[in-house]
């Protein structure tokens, strides 16, 4: 009131009141006179549940949104980590073989009389060398299954792409592909999740690998770079040899669910592209010639 009469007009504003029910009633209040000085003017009260109640609604689906968006990375992540389950048995079993050779040497040493306490020192050595890479092969994967939240920070892109291609050696070769590497030294830092970028270059190559499958051995190229670009960006790309895409519509196979592939979630492109982005990047395809398929993303660096 005391606004109004001074000014002429009350700045409208929110306030709740209480029903006689007890339940609470949003409105917003606005006061107007007709003119400065007179003593007459319009005061209006409007109800705002119901706007209320779209804006949570709105929230709610937001907050949904996201939950599923996380449902879906995870379950790609596990996905694409089932696929490495085989490689990875492999990489966990020769550690814990040689740990087991370890230990019966060491029980043979000791049963020689006098026992021969320095070769036993020897064998406990490379016995908790075994241990230890067996311990980080399964470190390395429950990092990439487990369902955390994203940690941003600097990511050396160049050491990010050589752990997933150490991540992924078994399977590189089993599949009897060639890998080349472009990556350039010293590339700024990127602000961003290290294990969600790597989830999208582990999917990358696992698409690559399997793409090719389909052409003889000899001709199975794998190509991964990482340079700067003249907008001052990291690009890394990801090229095969295999039998490129099924259409020119490179687009289309960034549809969820789109898959070329007899036993594909077609989950993959989709969340690398929402990653990438989400990180302020973006992701495309496009096809090689004379044959393959190329996947490039750019990525923002680190400002300090």
């Amino acid at each position: 009131m005391a606004q109004a009469v001074r000014t002429g007009y009350a700045q409208p504003h929110e306030k709740e009141y209480f029903r006689k029910d007890g339940s609470r009633l949003p409105v917003i209040v606005g006061l107007a006179m007709f003119e400065a000085s007179s003593k007459e003017g319009v005061a209006f009260v409007l109800d705002l549940t119901e706007r209320k109640q779209a804006e949570e609604k709105i929230r709610e689906s937001e907050r949904r949104y996201r939950e599923v968006q996380t449902e879906l990375a995870h379950a790609n992540r596990v996905a694409t980590m089932g696929q490495l389950v085989a490689s990875i048995a492999h990489e966990v079993n020769q550690p814990i073989a040689a740990a087991i050779l370890n230990a019966n040497a060491a029980l043979r040493w000791l049963n020689i009389q006098p026992p021969e306490i320095e070769e036993v020192r020897k064998v406990l050595g490379s016995l908790i060398m075994d241990a230890n890479r067996a311990a980080d092969v399964l470190g390395r994967i429950r990092r990439h299954i487990r369902k955390a939240p994203p940690q941003k920070g600097a990511v050396d892109i160049s050491a990010a792409i050589r752990e997933m291609i150490e991540f992924t050696r078994g399977q590189i070769m089993k599949s009897g592909a060639l890998i080349r590497t472009q990556l350039k030294d010293g590339l700024p830092f990127i602000e961003g999740d290290r294990v969600e970028l790597q989830q999208v270059l582990l999917n990358l190559i696992m698409n690559a690998l399997e793409a090719m499958n389909g052409v003889s051995e000899g001709e199975r190229q794998l190509h991964i770079s990482a340079l700067l670009n003249d907008a001052g960006c990291v690009l890394v790309s990801v090229s095969d040899s295999g039998p490129g895409f099924a259409s020119e519509n490179t687009e289309q196979i960034f549809a969820s669910f789109y898959t070329t592939k007899p036993t594909g979630l077609g989950m993959g492109l989709s969340i690398c592209r929402s990653i990438i982005e989400a990180h302020g990047g973006h992701l495309w395809a496009s096809v090689n010639r004379p044959r393959g398929a190329t996947v490039q993303f750019t990525l923002p660096v680190e400002h300090h």
